[in-house]
């Protein structure tokens, strides 16, 4: 064999050993260090999050009628759609900008995206509690009552969870966690009351959302209280900076929001709020992968930007493989579970109510494992500051909502629901690896 031969099998060879080595030794920084112990916690945040989100659709999915799950599981979507906004004018460009800054700068940059958020949760409260009585008086006493109600949450919870994603940027984990705790642990605590009374519904289970996040706006605001100062300095500069970085961010988190989260509301406009209500019993089966999503957009984003400011393209390579091969094993996991045994887990939750939907779990999972497919991506794409590619691919998934999805629904109900957010789902996969593909290639 010549010995150019040796020399190039050799070279492969070294560089596959290094990149092993690299993987390895980013795996194992994952799970050590004061950034890992920071992951823990986070994952512990949104353990408490996704558990308190489990146990509320169970105590409602066991105590009130399916309409009445579809008027708290729309409600809770819309809730989210509040979030797109918060967190492509506010928070994401907080995480983003808020990471690498000193404390004098942060505690300015902390006070001007604080009147905005207070502003967004004073328009957004008046919007739907305006929009709610306007469909009330109207005589639709389901969905009209539902807007009107959503008044309370979209004011406390943006407030509380506003503070609460502070504490994130400026790596005060634990503090986040005890407020979680604080506000999940009021909420649910509310929910037992109301079942013992008899009053448990949709509605007052979303109100019980909102009076958990009030009653942790209090520990927040002791939390960050050294973030405030009284002089505002350059507001008009730092909105312009928020929306000259949130604005394609923002067109993204609407857009997801509606190719991923808008489809229940779709069922109960199409179908019925009973068949919103069995989607969201489904749904329930695979909520402990919204632990791991969530608490990978809330943790990888601000720190992905800070490796990235320091270490380029490069850093988040290894970030996101460190990433994948982290959550594979547990996510995969979970939906295997659920695949495997629908009819168990669904007699084990709810009793017999929703039986009748067991082969929506296979559609369900599916529909999981596409997302988390490409969210850790999405984190990598904020970190970076690329939300163009993140608007591209929602765009597109909103057009296949808006024909193959609204055909799936008509055709199949429920199950034509999730069947198109699966093709939502690998529209958004195709469309960002293949820009994250083409972005390595152009580094190289």
């Amino acid at each position: 064999m010549p010995p150019e031969t040796n020399s190039s099998i050799s070279q492969k060879v070294n560089s596959s050993a290094n990149q092993l080595k690299t993987s390895l030794g980013s795996l194992i920084a994952l799970f050590s260090g004061q950034g890992a112990r920071q992951g823990y916690l986070s994952a512990i945040d949104q353990g408490v999050i996704s558990l308190s989100n489990f146990l509320a659709t169970i105590i409602l999915a066991r105590n009130v009628d399916p309409t009445q799950l579809g008027v708290y599981g729309v409600g809770f979507v819309t809730l989210r759609l509040v979030r797109a906004f918060q967190d492509g004018l506010i928070v994401q460009p907080m995480n983003v900008f808020g990471a690498g800054m000193e404390q004098d700068e942060f505690k300015q940059y902390a006070t001007n995206t604080s009147l905005f958020q207070i502003g967004l949760a004073l328009v957004s409260a008046s919007v739907v509690a305006v929009s709610g009585w306007v469909l009330t008086e109207l005589g639709n006493d389901t969905a009209g009552p539902t807007l009107f109600i959503l008044w309370l949450p979209f004011l406390w919870w943006q407030m509380q969870e506003y503070l609460r994603r502070m504490l994130y940027t400026r790596g005060l984990v634990l503090n986040a966690v005890i407020n979680s705790f604080i506000a999940n642990g009021v909420r649910i605590a509310i929910m037992i009351y109301l079942v013992n009374q008899g009053t448990l519904s949709g509605v007052t289970g979303l109100e019980a959302i909102a009076w958990g996040s009030f009653v942790a706006l209090f520990p927040g605001l002791w939390f960050t209280r050294h973030y405030w100062t009284r002089k505002l300095v350059n507001l008009k500069g730092t909105w312009r900076r928020n929306w000259e970085f949130g604005r394609w961010l923002l067109g993204s988190t609407l857009t997801n929001w509606v190719a991923v989260e808008f489809y229940p509301i779709l069922t109960a406009g199409l179908v019925s709020f009973a068949a919103a209500g069995a989607y969201r019993a489904l749904q329930n089966l695979v909520a402990p992968v919204h632990l791991l999503l969530r608490a990978v957009d809330t943790f990888l984003t601000p720190r992905a930007a800070n490796l990235y400011e320091k270490n380029g393209q490069r850093a988040l390579t290894h970030t996101l493989r460190s990433i994948y091969l982290a959550l594979g094993i547990p996510v995969l996991g979970i939906l295997i579970i659920a695949m495997l045994f629908p009819e168990q887990l669904l007699a084990l939750i709810y009793g017999d109510t929703y039986l009748a939907y067991s082969n929506g779990v296979v559609l369900m999972a599916l529909f999981y494992a596409l997302m988390f497919a490409y969210w850790p991506l999405l984190s990598i794409f904020k970190a970076a500051q690329l939300s163009r590619p993140i608007f591209i691919a929602n765009i597109l998934a909103i057009i296949s909502m808006f024909t193959i999805g609204i055909w799936a629904i008509l055709r199949w109900g429920v199950y034509g629901t999730i069947v198109g957010q699966v093709v939502n789902a690998l529209v958004i996969n195709i469309v960002l690896w293949g820009y994250w593909i083409s972005m390595r290639r152009s580094s190289r």
